[in-house]
């Protein structure tokens, strides 16, 4: 893509959006200061179409509750800051953080860690019981197409399932971060705009958007992603319908000869926040006169937590 491409005068306006709000680009950098946690090893019970269980095996593993306290203490003692508790889907399309619950709550009371979690389709008693025991924040995968949910979880499911689920987040957690997979839907674009629409019912922390990335061993792996302008597209539409909120182009994308492409379009669009960007794309943001800072955590943690906060 040449420089007259991405000086495209459509995306001019959301980026100076962003400007106004903050000249600050920051650059997120979760390892090794906030390292994410499977709490089911590999194993995953929906094995997704974009995912299929490859994801969790990045992850560090803590299957055993009595484990949890003792590993995030000995992460804190080594630098850590923060972590994402996550990990594989049961046959009802949640993370199943119950046996954990306790654990969680020592954690919280006996370090300083920043806990987000990855819940899923949670039910409200669980969310309730994870936002008494003081979780931080929820990242919650948002989709908003019925024929999505199908395709890619296989479960009976609908958007007004999530849209339940995120209101109960938004209601019990401090904080929360829905992600929005452009492309999901096999590359096409399928439920995006309605998902922007369900975000603008609560009051979230940040918004993260993801890209199909067709992953070897699964069954998208040979699939195309979504096009960047496509990508572009949508998030400038979000820049201009959430002014004010913080937008950031999260970890799961395509990170092949296009990856820059992708970066150059979320930051031509608007995005407050990339997580491990190319060198080529910093040196894009800073011709457009933005400030780079790195972010050693999540791309999804809330504000207060930057400039003067634990990760700033």
């Amino acid at each position: 893509m040449d420089r007259e491409e991405i000086m495209d005068k459509n995306f001019l306006d959301p980026l100076s959006v962003k400007t106004s709000r903050s000249e600050f680009l920051w650059v997120s950098k979760p390892h090794p200061k906030y390292p994410t946690i499977s709490i089911t090893e590999n194993h995953c019970d929906l094995n997704c179409a974009h995912c299929d269980g490859q994801y969790l095996k990045g992850m560090m593993t803590v299957n055993e509750p009595e484990k949890l306290l003792s590993v995030c203490k000995d992460l804190e003692s080594e630098g850590a800051k923060g972590v994402l508790l996550s990990g594989g889907y049961n046959e009802r399309g949640y993370v199943p953080f119950k046996p954990f619950i306790d654990s969680i709550r020592r954690v919280k009371k006996e370090t300083d860690l920043f806990v987000s979690i990855h819940p899923g389709l949670m039910p409200e008693g669980l969310i309730k019981e994870l936002g008494n025991v003081g979780v931080d924040e929820a990242n919650f995968d948002l989709i908003g197409s019925n024929d999505t949910i199908d395709l890619v979880l296989g479960i009976d499911k609908s958007i007004k399932d999530y849209q339940t689920v995120l209101k109960t987040l938004d209601k019990e957690i401090s904080n929360v971060v829905p992600h929005i997979c452009i492309g999901l839907h096999k590359g096409d674009l399928r439920g995006e705009r309605r998902a922007l629409e369900i975000v603008s019912e609560i009051n979230p922390s940040v918004l993260v958007f993801l890209i199909l990335n067709p992953t070897t061993g699964t069954e998208f792996e040979s699939l195309d992603p979504p096009t960047p302008h496509e990508v572009g597209e949508l998030i400038a539409e979000a820049r201009l319908k959430f002014p004010q909120l913080p937008l950031s182009l999260g970890c799961m994308r395509p990170r092949g000869v296009n990856r820059t492409d992708f970066e150059a379009q979320a930051i031509k669009a608007g995005v407050d926040r990339i997580e491990l960007p190319t060198s080529e794309t910093l040196e894009l943001a800073r011709e457009f006169g933005l400030k780079t800072r790195t972010l050693e955590a999540c791309c999804g943690v809330p504000e207060e937590e930057l400039v003067g906060g634990r990760f700033g």
